[in-house]
């Protein structure tokens, strides 16, 4: 109860701010330099040019549907604020910059520092789940709309890898859309649901399973996808987006809306021989150490600090 009264105190907050109101509310500024976690807090704050911005993702923009129509609104109003003011911007990820590159015709100074990956996975004592028979594919992340993962289950229902044997598995914890993919999931047979999984079960599912899939709508960076690369698995992530400058050259890709392509992409994954054509790899994305920043597009100016 508390944290859903916060949730609403600080949604009527930033609506405030985001209206003509706004004036009449004195915006915060301390002397020093800004950096701005999440982009909804700028419209907390007098945004200065000097200040800087975390983006994970344009989803509130790019993909309004995902998200509720007040929310979409306050993060288009942040955004257009921090376009409009030029301050550093830190992106997750190229896709993340050139997303922003598409939708604000303004120029940034910003870096791509893409997220590390957990170190403590590798130390982890793999435990098995019970509920898990094998061989499976498996899919990590949150479950409901986003993560697509009703559509990857009408595939996997589709591909009859059931009846060779090869079951599906899914875990995460749930965000809104997670009773369509609940339903999905008793509805068809070899679909085995998990909720959020601890280490050392993660780990034994990484290491179990014989192949990865990830069929987001939306990602920032897509984790998921790097630790299972890292971990030796071949993934299947959708065409077009972040997940396929996170996997690189040797992923399997589908449109995340075509359900025929997915599943024939799920055969020819679970078709592989042996299942891990590699050990242990690096994702794309993670080319050196923990942090690997690198310079957003060209056409994103930089500015002299």
């Amino acid at each position: 109860m508390m944290a859903r009264c916060l949730g609403r105190a600080i949604t009527v907050d930033q609506a405030l701010q985001a209206s003509p109101l706004s004036t009449l509310i004195p915006a915060f500024r301390p002397s020093e330099r800004m950096l701005h976690l999440d982009p909804f807090t700028v419209l907390h704050a007098r945004l200065e040019r000097r200040d800087a911005v975390l983006c994970h993702d344009l989803g509130p923009i790019t993909h309004p549907d995902l998200f509720g129509g007040e929310v979409a609104a306050l993060y288009a109003h942040a955004y257009a604020r921090i376009a409009a003011r030029g301050c550093r911007m830190v992106f997750v990820s190229n896709a993340s910059a050139d997303a922003f590159a598409r939708h604000y015709d303004a120029p940034a100074d910003g870096r791509v520092i893409y997220p590390p990956l957990r170190r403590d996975l590798d130390t982890v004592q793999g435990s098995p789940v019970r509920e898990v028979d094998t061989p499976f594919l498996l899919t990590v992340g949150s479950i409901g709309r986003r993560k697509n993962q009703a559509s990857s289950i009408a595939a996997y229902a589709k591909s009859g890898l059931w009846a060779q044997g090869i079951g599906y598995v899914l875990c995460g914890a749930r965000e809104p859309g997670s009773d369509a993919v609940d339903d999905a999931a008793r509805a068809t047979p070899g679909v085995t649901l998990l909720p959020y999984v601890t280490d050392a079960q993660l780990a034994w599912l990484y290491d179990t399973a014989s192949g990865f899939v990830l069929m987001s709508l939306l990602e920032g960076f897509g984790v998921p996808v790097a630790e299972a690369i890292a971990r030796g698995l071949v993934p299947l992530v959708s065409a077009g987006g972040v997940l396929c400058e996170v996997a690189g050259d040797g992923a399997l890709v589908a449109d995340p809306h075509d359900i025929e392509q997915i599943a024939a992409q799920m055969i020819a994954l679970a078709s592989l021989t042996p299942p891990r054509t590699r050990g242990p790899a690096k994702p794309a994305a993670r080319i050196a150490g923990p942090v690997h920043p690198r310079k957003i597009p060209q056409r994103l100016a930089n500015h002299d600090e």
